[in-house]
């Protein structure tokens, strides 16, 4: 098993990655046209995100990107990975992004409610914004099909699913999904 090997190899053993990849996140965004990114990660889905995040904000001299906001979903507390460096970054770019951690066993799927979907997703108007999803299939899936459905065109969606690639995607929180954004997309709510 891969993670056996690697969790028993030396300090230092060269590492290679490969497979099926998909497009690298801000490749995926069409500045000309997007005014506002959301990330919505799950899990170890956070990870890529800083990587893009950090990318962006170190081009942005010229204002290439629009602002970012990463929705970062955990089960736990404690499984919150860098909040302290995510913090400084917002701190350092108030103006270019801005993070929230979502705990699960607290609050939640942040697809669970209107009142999540509310708290994280519409705080300004959906209108040429960018969506990149990220982490667990059955969340990526249905915030997929919600946001399609709800009116943002496919081109503003773009996903990685690192697991639960097979779970059935849940009808009544896409229609959830479908009906907040048709009813936001265009005015701010807040």
């Amino acid at each position: 098993d891969k993670s056996e090997r690697m969790a028993s190899a030396p300090a230092n053993t060269p590492v290679k990655f490969g497979g099926k990849f998909k497009v690298p996140i801000l490749e995926g965004i069409d500045t000309s046209t997007t005014k506002r990114i959301v990330l919505l990660s799950t899990g170890v889905g956070a990870g890529p995100c800083v990587g893009a995040i950090e990318a962006a904000l170190q081009q942005d001299n010229d204002s290439v990107f629009p602002p970012i906001e990463l929705y970062a979903s955990y089960k736990n507390k404690q499984d919150i990975v860098y909040s302290d460096h995510l913090d400084e970054l917002a701190k350092e770019h108030a103006e270019k992004f801005q993070w929230k951690p979502v705990i699960t066993s607290e609050f939640g799927r942040i697809s669970a409610s209107e009142e999540g979907l509310q708290n994280l997703l519409l705080e300004k108007p959906l209108q040429d914004t960018h969506f990149h999803l990220i982490g667990n299939g059955q969340m990526v899936q249905e915030f997929k099909a919600g946001l399609a459905k709800g009116g943002i065109p496919n081109d503003k969606i773009t996903i990685e699913m690192y697991f639960n690639h097979k779970a059935t995607p849940e009808q009544e929180v896409i229609d959830r999904i479908a009906a907040f954004v048709s009813k936001h997309s265009l005015v701010a709510t807040k």
